[in-house]
């Protein structure tokens, strides 16, 4: 287990597992913790990655804080370790909002140190509007105060998880649970985003993998902004899974992830 201090003062909880091979930088969802990515990181690390694991600030191991809640201070806190760590070439993955990490990564720091780029079921626009529906299901102006409160105590998952990883989430969370009235301003900034020129504008590769069940959106949700993906980008939506697709079915999800960034 390894601390940073970011420059603003909040201890950042991170995993690097070293080695010279490619580097894998794995970034949870809201609430989410490393220890989501138990089947990834072992098989990447099979494959000589070098991969990195971090826990956002006032999740899992890092700070419970209330400063500086919103996405564009986590892509800050990102920086702050890719640069400590001095990592290069990288493959950045989000699930949720991690990907949403990701893309205010991209528009604050560019893509000098990116190589590609991994989305898990993460809509570019979580508020839906008039001209645009791929965002939560049911969340508009009117219904956002309500459904920011509610948000976590939905079931995310359609496949069954393996009891072995349930069991490690469940212990670590009791280790270190998740205060979301501490969080919820975080949640409330990271669902009023937008970043959909930032899918335009980029241009390292980008896998997006969708949960055909995902609960969160509505059927083929994708498809109103697959426009935006250009021709070396590739979407898999993955069969009968829900907002979690690494955990639900890893070898699945781990078969199109490592064959698209080897």
């Amino acid at each position: 287990m390894a601390f940073f201090k970011t420059n603003d003062g909040v201890s950042i909880n991170y995993e690097d597992r070293g080695g010279d091979g490619p580097v894998a930088v794995l970034l949870s969802g809201f609430s989410g913790i490393q220890a989501e990515w138990f089947y990834q990181i072992e098989a990447l690390q099979e494959k000589g990655f070098r991969v990195v694991t971090m826990d956002w600030r006032c999740h899992g191991r890092s700070q419970k804080t209330s400063k500086n809640l919103r996405i564009g201070r986590l892509a800050t806190d990102l920086r702050q370790l890719v640069l400590k760590l001095d990592l290069q070439d990288m493959t950045l993955v989000g699930h949720s909002m991690g990907g949403a990490g990701i893309f205010a990564y991209l528009s604050l720091f560019g893509e000098d140190r990116v190589k590609k780029v991994v989305v898990i079921d993460e809509s570019p626009k979580l508020l839906n509007d008039p001209e645009w529906s791929a965002g939560l299901l049911g969340m508009d102006w009117n219904t956002f105060p309500v459904m920011v409160n509610t948000f976590i105590h939905q079931k995310l998952t359609y496949a069954p998880v393996s009891e072995s990883l349930k069991d490690n989430l469940q212990k670590e969370k009791k280790d270190y649970p998740f205060d979301f009235n501490l969080a919820v301003a975080l949640l409330k900034n990271h669902l009023l985003e937008d970043w959909r020129e930032n899918i335009y504008d980029l241009k390292a590769p980008m896998l997006y993998v969708a949960g055909e069940k995902s609960p969160l959106f509505k059927d083929s949700y994708y498809k109103e902004f697959e426009g935006l993906f250009k021709e070396k980008d590739q979407l898999t939506v993955m069969e009968k899974v829900g907002h979690l697709p690494h955990i639900e079915k890893p070898d699945e999800f781990n078969d199109v992830f490592l064959k698209f960034i080897m």
